[in-house]
């Protein structure tokens, strides 16, 4: 009886809910964002929508045409922390992975999980190994979280620096936000600093998969496997920390200043401080999704703040609503062709023509990652082999996943990291 290796799919995390559930919970999350909206936005600024539609409407062509270019310009400089955490990834394919992830999860309420499914399967798509993409994920979305508590506290900082008070809104946010970053921070650290926390909680999915009558993934199931992502993150971390931090910080910066500008186009902008300290509640309110994107939350709470210290009402609610339309609801048209055009190119006779070239791939040998150790694969027909000098590994057929392991070894530059939770041991 030999050793080889296969190949596996990613199974689901959990079980969806009932039709009815979705679509109860979907209507309560427009009705919450469209009441926000209609009703309490102009009860925060002071003013009806006749005169915030007539501010918007007064923006000329070329004035739209710079607010999405620097909207652009910001999401291409995030693509900076992207790239970093996930090695082999492109800029282009980076802002690809951010535009369709956000049109999915700012059209659907409680959208993320969905959104964070599209961007896992494009990234399968590309070669990436499931847990090179969960790397990405976690690494990402730690430091976008990161950011969005710190915001509030840099904020009042700046205000209370130009004597400005910011109010008990901003003081809230402040505080919860420091709060909350205190837990995040000891919250990372307890996970990077070994494997208990995350075998802890890989556990704990164990257990409710289990629950839920799900087969769990072999080879130790999801608390080996939060194991294997929490090493690669911490691995990577250490030289990719530099590009993740400042890939979000100007993030923030190149946002902050599409929110100014929103403002000064529309009317009189207020001080720098007033204008950073609505973004920076804007960033803690983005993370309340119960609506989609998080709207008329967002839209409420950054007016209400902007008038509260001193800014014009028409130019405040106005310059929020064209701020969130180009960051929220822009991304969902643009996202949404993307998605549709990687749909489309993604024809079933592509996947068979990858399979058939992958058949016609012979004696080709590839650098890949196994266990930790470098080895080679030798693809030959539909069989796989990968050894080491240690031991050779001998592969059985991988039917059709031939595919995804050719798309692998024509991209070397990925460190092909099949091994990371992607290929498993199998008897034969």
């Amino acid at each position: 009886m030999s050793r080889g290796l296969r190949v596996r799919r990613l199974e689901g995390m959990h079980t969806a809910a009932p039709p009815l559930s979705r679509f109860v919970k979907g209507v309560l999350s427009l009705g919450v964002a469209a009441a926000a909206l209609v009703w309490a936005l102009p009860r925060a600024g002071g003013v009806g929508w006749q005169e915030i539609g007539t501010a918007v409407a007064a923006l000329g062509p070329w004035q739209l045409i710079l607010l999405a270019v620097v909207w652009l310009a910001g999401l291409w400089v995030h693509t900076l922390a992207l790239t970093a955490a996930m090695p082999g990834l492109s800029s282009a394919r980076a802002l690809f992975l951010n535009l369709t992830g956000s049109s999915v999860s700012n059209l659907l309420p409680f959208g993320g999980a969905a959104g964070t499914v599209a961007n896992w399967t494009m990234s399968r798509s590309w070669g990436f190994s499931s847990v090179s993409f969960a790397r990405w994920a976690l690494l990402t979305n730690v430091w976008d979280t990161l950011a969005k508590l710190v915001l509030p506290g840099v904020a009042l900082c700046w205000l209370a620096f130009a004597g400005i008070d910011g109010g008990g809104v901003l003081s809230q946010a402040a505080l919860v936000g420091g709060g909350l970053l205190l837990l995040a921070v000891l919250g990372v650290r307890g996970l990077m600093a070994g494997d208990r926390g995350a075998r802890a909680l890989g556990g704990v999915a164990d257990r409710v998969v289990r629950a839920l009558g799900r087969p769990l993934p072999q080879s130790g199931g999801y608390a080996a496997w939060a194991v294997r992502v929490r090493r690669d993150s911490a691995d990577l971390l250490t030289t990719a920390w530099g590009r993740l931090t400042v890939g979000k910080i100007a993030y923030a910066l190149f946002q902050a200043l599409l929110l100014w500008l929103c403002l000064a186009l529309i009317g009189t902008a207020p001080g720098l401080p007033v204008v950073f300290a609505a973004f920076a509640v804007e960033r803690i309110l983005s993370m309340a999704v119960v609506t989609p994107g998080a709207t008329g939350l967002v839209e409420v709470g950054m007016t209400g703040l902007l008038v509260a210290l001193g800014a014009e009402p028409v130019t405040s609610a106005a310059g929020v609503v064209v701020y969130r339309a180009i960051t929220v609801g822009l991304e969902i048209p643009v996202g949404g062709a993307g998605l549709l055009w990687w749909w489309a190119t993604r024809r079933p006779g592509r996947s068979g023509q990858r399979q058939e070239e992958a058949a016609e791939l012979v004696d080709v040998e590839r650098p890949l990652r196994v266990g930790g150790r470098q080895a080679l694969a030798h693809v030959e027909g539909d069989d796989v082999e990968a050894g080491s000098s240690e031991r050779p590994v001998h592969g059985r057929e991988l039917g059709d996943d031939v595919g995804a392991v050719a798309a692998l070894l024509d991209h070397p530059h990925h460190a092909a990291e099949l091994a990371l939770g992607t290929l498993e041991p199998v008897q034969h």
